[in-house]
């Protein structure tokens, strides 16, 4: 996809990558690659970082199934699962509800075929 060149830099620092966009169905899967440095003292990757990936995943689905127009997180809540380890880290992502002005997003991270966590969020359109 030649627009991921254009992707937020968190988007490349957190390894975004294997972007599935599925405009038909309005869902998003993205890959993104848990580092080293990404851990906290017990060797598990920092709950900021997943919540990071999930915000990002959902930024990028807010604009891509939303005719491409910029939004921004308003609110966003976290569940965390089971402890996340480095390594890739699965995403996907999809409306609970798309209204013109706010958009009620929901979505999950995966690792070992077992959720780690999930999020849901609210987007504002931007004009």
């Amino acid at each position: 996809m030649d627009m991921i060149q254009k992707f937020p830099p968190i988007h490349h620092l957190l390894g975004g990558h294997n972007l599935q966009w599925n405009e038909q169905q309005q869902e998003l899967e993205i890959c993104y690659m848990a580092l080293e440095s990404f851990t906290n003292p017990r060797g598990t990757v920092e709950g900021g970082m997943i919540c990071a990936m999930l915000d990002d995943v959902m930024g990028l689905f807010a604009f891509l199934a939303n005719g491409k127009q910029p939004a921004t997180t308003i609110n966003l809540t976290m569940d965390f699962l089971r402890p996340c380890q480095v390594g890739q880290v699965y995403t996907k992502c999809r409306f609970i509800k798309q209204g013109k002005a706010i958009l009620n997003i929901e979505s999950e991270a995966w690792q070992n075929n077992k959720m780690v966590a999930r999020s849901t969020a609210n987007f504002m359109v931007l004009t």
